[in-house]
Parts: structure tokens; C-alpha cells; sequence
């Protein structure tokens, strides 16, 4: 097995994962520490290499890959969850729209904040060659479903900054993206009588 992340698996098994997954996330979202299941969704391609094209139909995602994570939103209470690196069906899954919107948003009223993996939105133009540039992957993200563009280091924020300053982000698409992550911080009792109504 090639797969270099397999140690950060429950194994195989829809039932045991999720079993396993909901005993962890549950322990740690009673103690108010915010849990981020990952990675969402399916970072395994062809030959056990990660990061790489996944080409799966809608009910093996049903049926196998996609109950751990209900799982742990509807019984955990996860309130985050990364997404991977590699793409479904030809769109990376940070900027997925019907796996981050409409799956996950819409069908699963998933109320917490999706983050990339370390680096991932930059996957468009490096790995999936689907964006010209790392502005573009960064609009393409926030309008896919992801609220948190994680990098590895703070300077990053400036490839991806003329995408959210020359009117490529919509307003209100970055508006939820913030408005779910402070909504996670609120019920972390992090802001203390709060002056607006968050809504995602």
C-alpha cells in the first residue's frame, strides 16, 4: 500500500468508523474543543496514492464513504471539517459545490465551517490544473462551499488576496464563510453578548 496517510483511518468499515469517529469527536465536542473530521472526502485514488482524481459514483459514496462523516456532524456534533486534496469527478474538493453545498450545506444541514487542507486551494493550479492562477482557485473555493483557507504560513494570504479586493468573491458568499466560523467561536462562548445575529 502506497497510501502514506492510512494511519489516520478508522479502517475500512462504514459502521466501525463511524462508531469510532462519533466516540472521539462526541468526547471532545463535550469539553467545547471544536472537532475537524478529515479528510472529506475520499483522499485515496487508484494504486493507494492520495491527493489524486477520484472517480466514484454517488451511491459507493453513499453507502461507503460518506456515513462516517454524517455520523460524526449528526451524533459527534463536529463542528468543522477539512476537506482533501484530491477531486471528485473533476473538481477539487475544496471547491466542490455539490459536495460542499449542496451535500453537505443544503442535504446535510451542516451548520459548522469547512477548511481546506494545509495548502489544498492552491491544488487548482499545482495539482488539478482546473485554475489559472491562486486568486482564481481562491474565489473558485469560496464559491464551492469552503469557508477557511488554510496555508502553512501567514504571508500566503497575499496569493489569494486580489481575488476578495477586485470583486471575484461575492459578498455575501464571504460574509457566511465568516459568519460560520464566528457562529463555532459564539458557541465556544469565545464572544460575550454579541451585538449581531449570525447566520450562516
Amino acid at each position: 500500500m502506497r497510501w502514506g496517510r492510512v494511519e489516520e483511518t478508522y479502517g475500512e468499515d462504514p459502521f466501525l468508523s463511524s462508531e469510532m469517529g462519533v466516540a472521539f469527536v462526541k468526547s471532545f465536542e463535550k469539553m467545547q474543543i471544536i472537532t475537524t473530521p478529515k479528510h472529506f472526502i475520499a483522499n485515496v485514488g487508484d494504486g493507494g496514492r492520495d491527493s489524486y482524481p477520484i472517480h466514484m459514483n454517488e451511491r459507493y459514496l453513499q453507502e461507503i464513504i460518506f456515513p462516517p462523516f454524517k455520523a460524526v456532524f449528526s451524533r459527534g456534533g463536529a463542528r468543522s471539517v477539512m476537506t482533501s486534496y484530491n477531486s471528485l469527478d473533476g473538481t477539487p474538493s475544496s471547491a466542490n459545490d455539490w459536495l460542499l453545498n449542496q451535500k453537505l450545506k443544503h442535504d446535510w444541514k451542516f451548520g459548522g465551517f469547512v477548511i481546506s487542507d494545509a495548502g489544498a486551494v492552491g491544488g487548482s493550479l499545482v495539482l488539478h490544473n482546473t485554475s489559472p492562477d491562486y486568486a482564481t482557485s481562491g474565489a473558485q473555493t469560496v464559491k464551492g462551499g469552503l469557508d477557511v483557507i488554510f496555508q502553512t504560513a501567514y504571508d500566503h494570504y497575499k496569493l489569494f488576496l486580489p481575488a476578495f479586493t477586485d470583486g471575484r468573491v461575492d459578498d455575501k458568499k464571504l460574509d457566511g464563510a465568516v459568519a460560520r466560523v464566528l457562529k463555532a467561536k459564539f458557541e465556544l462562548g469565545l464572544f460575550e453578548n454579541p451585538t449581531c445575529q449570525l447566520n450562516s
